[in-house]
């Protein structure tokens, strides 16, 4: 068919795409949006066939501040010429948030969009995101989202078989999806603009549509443009132009057969996975402080807590807006930051706050007393401190250790005292059972504070009671092997690590349970990789010219036990300086590592590698709510907490295993794989908000990125078999989320010494969220199948076995009442 035929018709959409942020801050991103919205509520006016559709919920908020602007806008949304459209908070990078948080753009953005504009949106829109992971229609499809707008990638970076097709996702979801070939016009080229576009058509729609408006700073639909748009479809040499509804043509579209893509549609700009740690850091510790401070509000209120939920609320609407795509991945001016690190620290803060209050509610009612008694003060010999600190030498002092988790954890945990001034320091748990500590060195250097370290082990979504007294000559019964220490080894029952004093690097590490050798290289070891390219990395598929390594300048023993051994690295590059802290435990097979760099290099980027022995290797990175199976390529992708690399070794006799490495870390999310090779990016330093072709001028002074201290943990899990038996997703949520404790005074109370409110049988099955809801005090429990298996398991929640059955990678909503249970999406709207 002749594209320029007017049996053609293309549907015109008005849009402004504005940045809230970006090459501005948030100030002139506020400005922007009433200008550009008092500019579309006039177009309207002048043109009623006209419609504009505009999404990020925030932006709408903001003209709460401007009540006749936004009575204007919801009087347009009901004549119909106002389509709100994406439902979700901000316009966010949809790769780097944890999949709760995609799940909470939708809860807070449809719910505030119905409440300021009178309804909810029915099309996600993410044009301008660096894209997309393939979880994404499961998560559109419970924010109440039919169908998708996207740009990026563009068609030069990923092979569709359509502009216009169904997207399969992960779980089975389907989604009709448009690629749109822009989201901006210049109004002086409108002409231009539509000739591209219809090369864009698929050949056999006889129906096409497009964007149309001055974008990324606002703007929207002006004049010429429209009236370009008239003049255009009055001549013969083009198809039918009109002005129209985003909603309706999508609608149209879903009644016509399409093509479907099973798959991610990734790649654009692979620098900003890696670009901006900081941010990057704030973010995962907001997230995962807010969903904890959730359910540990949510144990409370069984103790009378009352739900924080407005503060949690606005808590999650700061993090939100700042996983807006431009301030996430790190692309936006070095102002910006600031901003961003000041309403991060707000969210982190309320978060902390709440699930402290929350805990010391619970600690409240535990009984914390020595023996079983009913009299309150069994303290023989009590004594305050400056800070009123109570310490008793009789009871000792309670530690009450909560877990957050939906499965039973096993870890080590670090408790400092006050004012203990005696070395007979011994720790118990609620049955008065000895066990294992370990004094380290603590934060102060003022003495009077000893740091003890002891494993511990807490129930599913629950606490236990541990105390700490002085008992001298108590012995600890042996309950596993000693650790064994060198200038140069650290081993334990199931690992022998040996170290390089020249380099500082891991050269052995040896699986003991199996007998084989899992580093095929330098492991551990610190990589400068050249990169000389803008802020996102525009043109780059993998980050590995390499331009030197972190050399050792000493390697120490740091600790020797009993409970955890660790080797210390000093480390140096150029004008860069850190050290390496690499640990195993006497009752844990984790491997833990800290890195702390103190980072002065420019156009560089820093990678940890671990080369493995492993063969017909495969990929497997955590997405938000998922995982997908990449090529060991080489290329950097995008990843969350872990990422996994199985295959195939042999032992010392020569027989093939099937096993695997998963590297988790609390901070980083860009990694690459090739072969056996692990990378995980730590850092990169190019010049803030740096677009390509814009060159440098050697005559200013740039500001770089990710100077300074950096600082962020990682654990190696080896195991046999693939990753989905080693519980690495669990793993990775215990790294990222320690166990948080109080210390307690010695009284009676109602509650026992340890107590699970939440857990579900199935080791597949993980509780991501335990929330009020939104619009009652029935509890909200959202669940994840993590290894991609259909599963039928139990939820024990407070005493009530409940049935639970999940499809592979579902994402499940439970709302549960005192009456019976339903499921429900993330709206909190009933869902089959």
């Amino acid at each position: 068919m002749n594209p320029r035929s007017k049996d053609i018709t293309i549907t015109l959409i008005g849009h402004a795409h504005i940045d809230p942020v970006w090459l501005w801050d948030w100030r002139e991103g506020y400005e922007t949006v009433k200008a550009t919205f008092r500019s579309a509520l006039d177009r309207l006016q002048e043109n009623q066939d006209m419609v504009f559709v505009h999404s990020s919920v925030a932006q709408y908020a903001w003209m709460e501040n401007h009540p006749r602007l936004l009575q204007e806008i919801r009087d347009a949304v009901q004549r119909g010429q106002w389509e709100p459209v994406g439902g979700w908070w901000v316009e966010p990078d949809v790769n780097l948030p944890h999949g709760e948080a995609l799940a909470r753009q939708g809860v807070y953005g449809q719910r505030e969009l119905e409440r300021l504009v009178g309804r909810k949106a029915k099309v996600a829109f993410l044009p301008d995101s660096f894209g997309h992971p393939s979880t994404l229609p499961q998560l559109f499809e419970q924010s109440g989202l039919a169908s998708f707008v996207f740009m990026r990638p563009s068609a030069g970076e990923i092979d569709l078989p359509s502009n216009l097709f169904r997207w399969k996702g992960s779980d089975g979801t389907e989604i009709l999806s448009w690629h749109v070939e822009c989201y901006n016009t210049n109004p002086k080229f409108i002409d231009s603009s539509l000739e591209r576009n219809l090369h864009w058509r698929p050949e056999y729609l006889q129906e096409w549509a497009g964007l149309f408006g001055v974008g990324n700073h606002g703007g929207g639909p002006t004049r010429k443009a429209i009236e370009s748009i008239r003049q255009l479809n009055n001549t013969e040499f083009w198809p039918t132009l009109k002005l129209g509804s985003l909603e309706g043509f999508m609608d149209r579209m879903g009644q016509v057969e399409h093509p479907t893509f099973d798959g991610e549609l990734q790649h654009h700009a692979r620098g900003c996975y890696a670009a901006d740690s900081e941010i990057k850091r704030l973010n995962r510790k907001a997230e995962h402080a807010l969903m904890t401070a959730e359910k540990l509000c949510s144990m409370a209120v069984q103790y009378g807590l009352t739900y924080p939920k407005a503060e949690l609320t606005k808590a999650w609407k700061r993090l939100l807006f700042n996983q807006f795509h431009d301030i996430l991945a790190g692309s936006s001016i070095e102002s910006a930051y600031q901003d961003a690190r000041i309403e991060m620290g707000e969210a982190l803060a309320i978060a902390s706050q709440w699930g402290f209050t929350a805990m010391q509610t619970i600690a409240d009612q535990v009984d914390t007393r020595l023996r079983g008694t009913e009299v309150e003060e069994v303290i023989r010999s009590t004594r305050w401190d400056f800070s009123g600190w109570v310490t008793d030498y009789g009871d000792g002092v309670p530690v009450i250790v909560f877990n957050p988790s939906s499965h039973e954890r096993s870890e080590t945990i670090h408790v400092e005292l006050n004012d203990w001034h005696t070395d007979d320091v011994h720790v118990m748990d609620e049955a008065g059972n000895s066990i294992y500590h370990q004094l380290t060195t603590p934060e102060s250097a003022s003495g009077g504070r000893p740091r003890i370290l002891f494993h511990v082990t807490v129930p599913p979504m629950g606490y236990r009671m541990y105390r700490v007294i002085d008992r001298p000559g108590e012995v600890v019964p042996e309950t596993a092997p000693m650790l064994n220490v060198t200038d140069t080894v650290l081993e334990n029952q199931w690992w022998r690590l040996e170290f390089n004093p020249r380099t500082g690097t891991l050269q052995s590490l040896r699986d003991k349970t199996h007998d084989v050798e899992l580093l095929a290289g330098a492991g551990a070891q610190y990589l400068i990789i050249d990169e000389p390219t803008d802020t996102w990395g525009h043109g780059i598929k993998s980050m590995r010219h390499l331009a030197g390594v972190l050399t050792c300048e000493r390697l120490a023993v740091l600790e020797r036990g009993p409970v955890r051994a660790t080797m210390r690295a000093h480390l140096r590059y150029g004008n860069s300086t850190g050290h390496q802290d690499i640990s195993i435990y006497r009752e844990s097979p984790q491997i833990d590592g800290t890195g702390n760099i103190e980072w002065h290099e420019k156009h560089m980027a820093l990678q940890l590698a671990f080369p493995l022995t492993l063969t017909d290797t495969t990929a497997t990175y955590e997405v938000p709510y998922g995982s997908m199976v990449r090529p060991a390529d080489g290329e950097e992708e995008p990843v969350q907490s872990w990422l996994d690399v199985s295959g195939t070794l042999r032992d010392h006799r020569g027989i093939q295993k099937k096993a695997g490495v998963a590297l988790l870390n609390d901070s980083k999310y860009s990694a690459s794989v090739l072969g056996g090779d692990i990378r995980l990016s730590v850092l990169r330093s190019p010049v803030y908000a740096h677009h390509d072709p814009a060159k440098l001028s050697p005559d200013i002074k740039y500001a770089y990125q990710d100077q300074g201290q950096q600082s962020f943990r990682w654990s190696l899990v080896p195991h046999a078999g693939d990753w989905k038996a080693a519980q690495v997703p669990q793993k990775a949520h215990a790294l990222n989320v320690p166990l948080p404790f109080v210390r307690e005074y010695v009284h009676g109370g109602d509650a026992p010494a340890q107590q699970s409110f939440l857990s579900v049988e199935a080791s597949n099955v993980v509780v991501s969220a335990w929330k009020q809801a939104e619009d009652s005090t029935d509890a909200i429990v959202r669940l994840h199948e993590t290894s991609g298996q259909d599963t039928e398991t139990t939820l024990q929640f407070q005493g009530r076995t409940l049935p639970v059955k999940l499809r592979a990678h579902q994402v499940l909503g439970l709302k549960i009442t005192p009456d019976g249970v339903s499921t429900v999406n993330f709206l909190e709207e009933d869902h089959a």
